[in-house]
């Protein structure tokens, strides 16, 4: 099939793609839902589209899908559960609907249900008379009514796909399936009175040979294990990482700091940290909604990924705070770390939020330091840079 894939969680992006890459589709993957409006006559066999994306949300963007065509696929996949988004999505027309966090064999599975294909379809479609083949137009007409195997193919889209828009008379119509009927062994098109034709049932399509089927079940096996130790190392990643930011999480980071403090505890290597705040942050979410927020947050991510070095670790601690551990780096070094951090931050110019400050606490690794101690500094001397007056760099000093 091909398939557009609307998913702005990057990671999940990328995993999804890479799976319905290995099950031989074609996948064109967005992050942003405006990015999507200039691609509905690319020819697209299934929409698959979250629905909390960046400007246009993945609801609005489904009822655009199916009024430019209200034969396409589309399931919606969010986090978000809610009766009324899904009541909405399933009236707007969508075919199926998968909530975060969700097994990839569970998409594949749901695909799989809706991916049969034309030329698959056709292939156990037999002729009264092989002498006797179907002309150009019967051809089309067959293809347009396996293409729309579930719904109802009107005289109009008749007229559109099979004569090319050319005006035909409701005669002309009716003779065509007519004359398609009748070289058809079986009796698969059913007549809709005062709606047009659809197919009524396919015949069972022949199995392949022993030798090849066998050949087709062992690549499906190693196919299968490939896409289960890809959906391992999804989990994985989700277990670690912040759904939101793609930043690491809490238990990433604990584990990281263990092995820091071997290093440190084995070879004296420096470890600092700094712990940051977002100011007056609950003010953005209460005036502008939390897609706004967030939509900073995932900005701010990505500042940080460009900002520290390859060697640092960067995780989301908790609503709007961050917290970055610094390996061999010293108490000085992160003071200035902190401060260059504080001037990029502040001159990020978001559109509706305009420009926006942090607070920060800055602290390095002693003996006999365990995590909650370590952090717990760093966090006093965030409190004192808020106390005074927010916008600021405060090292800690129970050194």
């Amino acid at each position: 099939m091909k398939i557009l894939l609307l998913e702005d969680d990057i990671s999940l992006n990328k995993a999804i793609n890479k799976v319905l890459e290995l099950d031989h589709h074609t996948v064109d993957t967005f992050i942003d839902g405006k990015d999507i409006i200039e691609s509905f006559d690319q020819g697209y066999d299934l929409y698959i589209l979250d629905i909390n994306v960046p400007h246009i949300s993945g609801l609005e963007l489904l009822d655009i899908i199916l009024d430019h065509n209200d034969q396409a696929k589309v399931i919606m996949i969010s986090s978000n559960t809610d009766m009324q988004s899904l009541e909405t999505a399933y009236n707007l027309g969508c075919v199926d609907y998968l909530k975060k966090p969700f097994h990839i064999a569970e998409l594949r599975a749901k695909i799989n249900r809706l991916k049969i294909s034309r030329e698959h379809l056709a292939s156990g479609i037999k002729l009264k008379n092989e002498s006797d083949p179907l002309s150009k137009k019967e051809k089309r007409l067959l293809n347009l009514l396996l293409d729309n195997i579930s719904h109802v193919v009107n005289y109009e889209k008749i007229q559109s796909y099979v004569y090319e828009n050319k005006p035909m008379s409701m005669d002309a119509l009716r003779a065509l399936t007519r004359r398609l009927r009748s070289k058809l062994s079986d009796d698969i098109i059913e007549n809709i009175i005062d709606e047009g034709y659809t197919i009524s049932s396919v015949p069972n399509i022949s199995h392949e040979n022993p030798k090849e089927n066998l050949k087709q079940r062992l690549e499906s096996l190693e196919e299968e294990n490939t896409l289960l130790k890809l959906e391992k190392e999804v989990l994985l990643k989700k277990s670690t990482t912040d759904a939101l930011t793609g930043l690491y999480n809490r238990i990433k980071i604990q584990e990281i700091f263990l092995y820091e403090q071997k290093q440190f505890i084995r070879y004296g290597d420096e470890l600092s940290v700094i712990l940051l705040d977002l100011d007056d942050f609950k003010s953005v979410n209460d005036a502008f909604g939390h897609n706004v927020g967030d939509k900073y947050l995932k900005e701010l991510a990505e500042t940080f990924t460009e900002f520290f070095r390859a060697v640092d670790v960067i995780g989301r601690w908790g609503g709007e705070e961050f917290l970055i551990l610094l390996p061999k780096t010293s108490l000085d070094e992160v003071e200035k770390i902190a401060l260059r951090l504080r001037d990029t931050i502040n001159n990020i110019n978001c559109p509706k939020l305009g420009l926006r400050t942090a607070s920060f606490g800055v602290n390095t690794l002693i003996k006999d330091d365990t995590l909650s101690s370590f952090v717990g500094r760093a966090d006093e001397a965030l409190l004192r840079a808020k106390a005074n007056g927010k916008d600021k760099v405060e090292i800690s000093k129970n050194l």
